[in-house]
C-alpha cells in the first residue's frame, strides 16, 4: 500500500524543562510547584491543534513522557515534559514548532517557574512519494500483492527516516503491512499479529516478510531492465 505525495509526517521531539522552588508537602506555600505547571501545559499544548491550524490542516501534538520528585512528602524543583510535534509538510512542522516554545514559556510564567525547550538537531522532513516514480512503481506492487492490487492509503502521522533520502533522490516508499493475527492459530504457534506498531503486545507477522523481498527484487530488477531497454512494459513481463 502507498500513495503519490505526502505518505509520513515530519516529525521533531521535545524535551521541556519546567524549573520551580521544591519543599515539603505540608508547606506548598513555601514553593513554586513545578508538576502544577507542568500539568497545566500538557492541556495546553493540546489548544495549539484545536485552536491555532484550520481544522482541513493536520498535525499532531503529543506529550508521551512525564517526569518529577522521587518523594511521596516533597514538591520537586523541577519537571520535565517530553513529547512529539508531527505535520505533514515541513511549514507546519515549524510552525508548531514555533507555537510548542510560545506556550511553554507563557505556561510556565504564569505559574511562576522558568522553561527551558530542546528539540532534535534534525526534525524528520515528511515522507514524500515521487508522483512520476510512483507511477512506475505502483505496477511493480500490485504485481507483487497477493491480492493482486496496490492499495492506495492516506498518509499517515508516524515518521521515517527515509524521508532523509527522499528529500534527495526521488523515491517511493511502500508498506507492505500485517496485522493477519494469530488468535487462536496454532499452526504457526505465533502471538497475535494484529496490533499497532509500538503496542506493548506488538509482533512481527514473518509471513509477510518474503512480501517485503519479492517487492525489492521485483522493483530492482525491472527498474534495471527498463534502463537498459526503454520499455515502460517492463513492468507486466516476466524476468
Amino acid at each position: 500500500a502507498t500513495r503519490p505525495g505526502p505518505l509520513l509526517a515530519a516529525a521533531e521531539t521535545f524535551e521541556i524543562g519546567i524549573h520551580g522552588k521544591g519543599g515539603h508537602a505540608a508547606m506548598p506555600h513555601l514553593t513554586i510547584d513545578p508538576i502544577v505547571a507542568a500539568s497545566a501545559l500538557v492541556g495546553n499544548l493540546q489548544t495549539i491543534i484545536s485552536r491555532t491550524i484550520s481544522p482541513l490542516e493536520s498535525g499532531v501534538v503529543s506529550v508521551t513522557q512525564i517526569s518529577a520528585g522521587d518523594a511521596f512528602n516533597v514538591i520537586p524543583a523541577s519537571a520535565t515534559v517530553r513529547g512529539t510535534i508531527r505535520a505533514l509538510s515541513t511549514e507546519m512542522l515549524v510552525y508548531l514548532r514555533d507555537r510548542v516554545g510560545s506556550m511553554v514559556g507563557s505556561t510556565a510564567s504564569l505559574y511562576g517557574c522558568n522553561s527551558t525547550i530542546k528539540f532534535s538537531p534534525d526534525y524528520y522532513p515528511p515522507t514524500v512519494n515521487d508522483e512520476g516514480l510512483f507511477a512506475w512503481s505502483k505496477g511493480v506492487g500490485a504485481l507483487v500483492s497477493r491480492e493482486g492490487k496496490l492499495r492506495d492509503i492516506e498518509p499517515t502521522m508516524g515518521g521515517e527516516d527515509f524521508a532523509f533520502l527522499a528529500q534527495e533522490i526521488p523515491s517511493t516508499f511502500f508498506l507492505v503491512g500485517q496485522g493477519s493475527g494469530g488468535h487462536g492459530n496454532q499452526k504457526y504457534h505465533v502471538p497475535r499479529t494484529d496490533y499497532g506498531l509500538h503496542h506493548p503486545s506488538f509482533a512481527l507477522d514473518e509471513d509477510v516478510l518474503p512480501i517485503g523481498a519479492e517487492l525489492h527484487v521485483n522493483l530492482a530488477l525491472r527498474s534495471l531492465k527498463q534502463l537498459s531497454q526503454g520499455d515502460e512494459e517492463m513492468v507486466k513481463v516476466e524476468l
